[in-house]
Formats: C-alpha cells, structure tokens, sequence
C-alpha cells in the first residue's frame, strides 16, 4: 500500500511540474535584465544610427511579459522583454519605401515585410520583421491613415531568450531617455522626412 501511495504521489508531483525533465528546464533564464537591456538597447541604438538623415524619437520604453505560471500555481521567474521607440519627427507616407529599404539594407536580405488593414480601423499597417543583433530581432512598424498626412513609426526590438522576470522599472531609461508619454503625436517637421 504504501509504495502505491508513494507511486501516486511521485505521478503527481512530475505532471505538476516537478519531475527530472521539468526540474531541469524550469525557470532558466538565460539572460539577466541587465543583459538583456544591453541587447536591446544595442539593436535599436543600432538601428536608428541607420536611418540617414537622422530623426527625433520620444523616449523609449521597455515591455516585460512575465510567462504563464507553472501547472501548479508556481510562478514563472522567466519573461519576454521587448523595447520600443517611437520617431517624434514627422514622416510623410512617401518617405516610408525609403526608411523600409534603409532597414533591409541595415539588417540584411531576411527581412520579413507584412501589410495588413485591421477591418475596423482606416488604418494601414506595415511592419518589416528582421533578424537584430546578439539574440533579438527587429521589427520596423508603420501605421498610416487616409485621413493623416504623416504616418506613426515604431522601432521594436525583443529578445529572443528567456530572462529572468524583473519590473519593467527595473529597466531603467530606453535608449533615447525618459519616456515622454504613452501617445505622443509626431509634432517635429524635417526638411526630407515631412515632405
């Protein structure tokens, strides 16, 4: 009776998370906050040396997706991190081709473009995925509207490993300072990118 009870109790702890396999995989991060910040800063930083002539960006921003709590309620100590930017300066749509091809030719020919229009929104959305550096990738986003004579650009870049869960307080400042607020219009015109 007693190795049944010792069988059954061994069955429930490996399907709540605890068996050898489990043990093993679970909650290894393989990048500190820190660490990860440092990618990401380095991708977008990156990227924005890219774009020729330069642009104004409000602060940035990271995102921390702490992952799902364990089948036994324990919680998870990884997360997925991303940081975003977003341009300040004014973009008119027919300058979108040529920050599209300045990121293609920054990041390489695996650049993925996606187009899509959301049914109930008049707005169009462009994103260019992109292999980034060190274990991130790059995504280029680009909102725009029939009604806007500019468009809204997002640089995103995230990281491809688990890392350890910390606050997205945690992360400090993005790469271009404190972040302004959460939807700031584009308000700074540029002789080539406005116009």
């Amino acid at each position: 009776m007693a190795v049944v009870a010792v069988l059954a109790a061994g069955v429930g702890l490996f399907y709540n998370g605890y068996g050898p396999m489990a043990l093993k995989d679970r909650d290894t991060p393989q990048l500190s906050a820190r660490e990860a910040k440092a990618q990401l800063d380095d991708t977008l930083r990156t990227a924005m040396g890219a774009i020729s002539p330069p642009v104004a960006y409000f602060g940035g921003f990271y995102a921390v997706d702490r992952r799902r709590d364990h089948a036994d309620g324990e919680p998870s100590l990884l997360s997925d991190v991303r940081a975003v930017v977003s341009l300040r300066t004014k973009v008119a749509p027919a300058r979108i081709p040529v920050l599209l091809d300045q990121m293609k030719q920054l990041w390489g020919e695996r650049c993925r473009p996606e187009d899509h229009t959301l049914d109930y929104s008049a707005k169009h959305y462009t994103d260019l995925s992109c292999p980034g550096h060190e274990g991130t990738s790059f995504t280029l986003s680009v909102v725009s509207s029939e009604n806007e004579p500019s468009v809204e650009v997002y640089l995103r870049a995230e990281v491809s490993s688990p890392v350890r869960y910390q606050p997205e307080n945690d992360y400090g400042t993005g790469p271009t300072g404190k972040r302004l607020g959460s939807r700031q219009p584009q308000d700074l015109d540029d002789p080539y990118w406005s116009h």
